[in-house]
């Protein structure tokens, strides 16, 4: 009796791209694959990315860092006024193409989850 071939896994890295304030770091594993190669958090370091696209993303970790209100981290309201709030959301989505244009599939897919459509 012959079994089953089983199918290939999938090779694909699934990358979460989000930011949560204190973390440390904007994309977390979104399959196994992802997560046995560089773990669940993700620090940029770990992946094939330019010094430029290295630093813009620990940038805008840090700067995300800022939309806490760390004396009330509870509070519904954050620090930011809503012309910072825009200007995070653009210069996100720049990490976002960012990290698409050098970490490109079928070996990556990144999946944006900042919100900020």
């Amino acid at each position: 009796m012959t079994s089953p071939e089983t199918p290939p896994s999938d090779p694909t890295l699934r990358l979460r791209y989000f930011f949560d304030a204190g973390s440390g770091v904007c994309l977390w594993a979104g399959n196994d694959q992802a997560a046995d190669q560089y773990g669940y958090a993700i620090d940029v370091e770990a992946l094939p990315l330019s010094g430029n696209t290295r630093y813009w993303l620990r940038h805008l970790i840090a700067w995300y860092d800022t939309s806490l209100d760390w004396d009330n981290p509870g509070s519904a309201e954050g620090p930011w006024p809503e012309d910072e709030k825009r200007r995070f959301a653009q210069a996100a989505r720049l990490g976002l193409d960012l990290l698409r244009q050098e970490l490109p599939p079928p070996r990556y897919v990144v999946q944006d989850e900042t919100g900020a459509a």
